[in-house]
């Protein structure tokens, strides 16, 4: 009985949050992907650039600046004073964040191809830019980024993850590739996972690579030895797996119009989805710290769940759904 009416109230929540979407006039909630640094989430809200919400009061989140990127914003990596937006065909945009609820414009540089998702490391940042691949930029003059090297993977370049001296690429219909970039101005693949189908997010925990395969649900891709790298588990979801991010032993999965899904990864051999938690529009991203995790999506934009222990979610979310300018 008090599983059914706590389901009951979710349900209420998720309706009123839609219908307030609904009419919040022409410029809906969405929010493709979301950083979180300090205090603040930074969110690629698409054709509404980036928004900053801070985020002291997870059940009160609320968006204190936006900045107008040109292309849309579709990914977002934040480190120290700056924030790195992927903003599609304008390439990368780099954006001061010292003041967080007064960001503003410092540098760009194009890039050929669809800016989809940004990840930074040491003075570069790495761009899956579409179908030109993964583009290496320099980053050390914030005010004058520059290409360095750019590699032509197989597929569609959707998303990018780094660890142990490689970039882990989500390839679209090639898969996974895993490149080599101890030296960034010569990167070079030395693997792949070509039995993925749609590769949309990878993020690399320990000596496992998890991949959100759309359709095809996550894959455990064993990588001790990047070079020889093995599929050792995988599940389908209901939905379609868009994100993934490892938070204490699970994997929380976007899994688009099925929420977000909770996957134990304590043995990557066997993995089993342990929980499932209905969102009021279709999720896009997610992103784990500490306590809480933060998701992404189409019709609400942000939303925050606590994580109640190490195995489950709270049940009520909260949603930030007026980014209204």
């Amino acid at each position: 009985m008090r599983n059914f009416i706590l389901m009951l109230m979710c349900s209420a929540l998720f309706q009123s949050l839609t219908l307030a979407t609904a009419n919040a006039g022409e410029r809906q909630p969405v929010g493709l992907d979301v950083y979180v640094l300090g205090h603040h989430a930074y969110v690629a809200g698409g054709k509404n650039g980036l928004l900053v919400i801070d985020i002291r009061r997870p059940a009160d989140p609320k968006r204190v600046a936006t900045v107008d990127t040109p292309g849309e914003a579709k990914g977002v990596f934040a480190a120290g004073s700056f924030a790195y937006v992927a903003a599609g065909s304008a390439g990368l945009q780099i954006v001061g964040i010292r003041n967080p609820a007064d960001p503003v414009m410092v540098g760009s540089v194009d890039t050929p191809g669809d800016a989809r998702d940004v990840y930074v490391f040491s003075d570069y940042a790495l761009v899956a830019d579409g179908q030109s691949g993964l583009q290496i930029i320099s980053i050390r003059d914030p005010e004058r980024p520059r290409v360095v090297a750019a590699i032509d993977t197989p597929g569609e370049a959707c998303h990018v993850h780094v660890a142990a001296n490689h970039a882990f690429v989500a390839d679209g219909m090639a898969g996974l590739q895993i490149i080599d970039i101890r030296r960034p101005t010569d990167p070079k693949i030395v693997s792949s996972i070509s039995s993925l189908r749609d590769a949309r997010s990878v993020h690399v925990i320990s000596n496992h690579a998890y991949v959100a395969d759309f359709a095809k649900g996550i894959f455990a891709i064993d990588i001790r030895n990047p070079s020889r790298p093995q599929v050792v588990g995988s599940v389908k979801t209901p939905g379609e797996a868009q994100s993934v991010y490892p938070l204490y032993n699970l994997l929380i999965v976007a899994d688009g119009s099925h929420g977000l899904q909770l996957i134990d990864i304590r043995s990557p051999g066997s993995l089993r989805i342990v929980g499932a938690y209905a969102t009021p529009g279709e999720t896009r991203s997610v992103y784990g710290l500490a306590s809480r995790v933060y998701v992404t999506g189409l019709g609400f934009g942000l939303g925050v769940f606590e994580v109640i222990d190490r195995s489950r979610l709270n049940a009520n979310g909260h949603f930030l759904v007026d980014i209204d300018r």
